[in-house]
């Protein structure tokens, strides 16, 4: 099923599989993908409780999760619906205790004020135990051109590495060092064959999508805030005109290397017996 929210500024659109969101709408225009060239039939799905290939070994036991983790998957139930909000959830079951042995509940809530859309994740530990998890975004911006005509800019000047994975998605240990900028042209000979751009542990907690302006910056698509996500990835598909601009608090597990514990990977967030975690990005479209 799905749901549409429209303040007469922005409308958007999230299915209940996954809680994706899978259309947004301003001044008549669509600004998510929308698989025109079957490329990709992904939107913006919400990654839950892993980023990446990720495991998930406890206490020494291995559960074969699979890349992205298990929610963008499943049927959300609908918890709230008003004129600006929607809050949709999940909680374990069976199913997912086969791939990752935590009671959870994880509701999304999307919000709209004027031109900005916040995405929060709430993570419930309804158990006595520590539960552990990673998250992150996914989504997609629509673009009228190829990506070569548009750029990323950060908050901060940030020094700029980034990390190599291989065909499988895990992370080789090779980097490139694209330098101290703010400012970073989208590669196209790069982000081609699934490759992904892998920046790790920046500074910044907002980007803006822009067209490419030369000695200045060019025409603003969109800003994305993302507070308590340290990692920032970058990717398309094919050639497609789309970019997702995704931030993670994991990043893949290396390749070739004996998996360790859950708890012990960077990026992993701890819930104490009893409590809960709030994650809050939003996208601000020009």
């Amino acid at each position: 099923m799905q749901y549409t929210i429209d303040n007469g500024t922005l409308s958007f659109t999230v299915d209940s599989l996954g809680a994706e969101l899978v259309s947004v709408i301003k001044d008549g225009k669509q600004r998510v993908w929308q698989n025109q060239t079957e490329d990709w039939a992904g939107h913006g799905p919400l990654l839950f409780p892993v980023c990446g290939h990720c495991g998930v070994k406890v206490n020494g036991v291995e559960y074969p999760i699979e890349a992205h983790g298990f929610a963008k998957n499943m049927q959300f139930s609908l918890v709230k619906s008003t004129e600006t909000t929607l809050v949709l959830a999940i909680e374990d079951s069976e199913e997912t205790k086969k791939v990752y042995p935590f009671h959870f509940r994880f509701e999304v809530e999307y919000a709209l004020k004027g031109s900005t859309l916040s995405i929060a994740y709430r993570i419930v530990n309804p158990a006595k135990t520590p539960l552990y998890f990673a998250c992150g975004g996914h989504e997609s911006f629509a673009l009228d051109r190829g990506v070569e005509n548009y750029e990323i800019v950060f908050e901060n000047e940030e020094k700029l590495v980034h990390y190599f994975h291989d065909d499988d998605g895990y992370m080789t240990g090779e980097t490139q060092d694209y330098g101290t900028l703010q400012t970073l042209p989208l590669p196209e000979d790069f982000l081609q064959e699934g490759r992904t751009l892998i920046f790790k542990g920046i500074s910044s907690r907002k980007v803006s999508l822009c067209e490419r302006g030369g000695n200045k910056v060019g025409k603003k698509l969109a800003d994305v805030t993302f507070e308590g996500f340290e990692n920032l990835l970058v990717w398309h598909a094919g050639l497609a005109p789309f970019i997702c601009i995704e931030p993670w608090t994991n990043l893949p597990d290396p390749a070739g290397v004996t998996d360790v514990e859950f708890a012990t990977k960077a990026g992993v967030i701890e819930v104490a017996g009893g409590a809960e975690k709030t994650f809050t990005r939003t996208i601000t479209y020009a």
